[in-house]
């Protein structure tokens, strides 16, 4: 029965964390990677998008929804972090999400 042993899940990185927190906020459609794409968490063999974490803070870059009012989308994303990243933290939305 030795197949049957389901390996040790591997522990979340702050960014995933931090990621997954911004994406649970309503109106939130992505984690957005700057104007050039660079921006973002690099991790070995993956990167998370949209997510700066350094000695001055958390920053994150999103996109929301055209439904969603931005203001309130955007402190909701900053409190999220905040209860799970170092402060302070910017939120910069990217961009606005249209349904044609």
């Amino acid at each position: 029965m030795l197949d049957d042993v389901i390996p040790d899940p591997v522990p979340l990185t702050p960014a995933e964390v931090v990621a997954a927190a911004v994406l649970a906020v309503p109106g939130v459609v992505a984690l957005h990677g700057g104007r050039f794409g660079g921006l973002g968490t690099y991790l070995p063999g993956r990167r998370v998008t949209g997510v700066r974490i350094d000695d001055e803070g958390t920053e994150v870059h999103v996109v929301v929804s055209d439904l969603a009012p931005v203001p309130e989308t955007a402190a909701r994303v900053q409190r999220a972090v905040s209860a799970v990243a170092p402060m302070p933290v910017r939120v910069h939305v990217e961009d606005i999400d249209t349904i044609v």
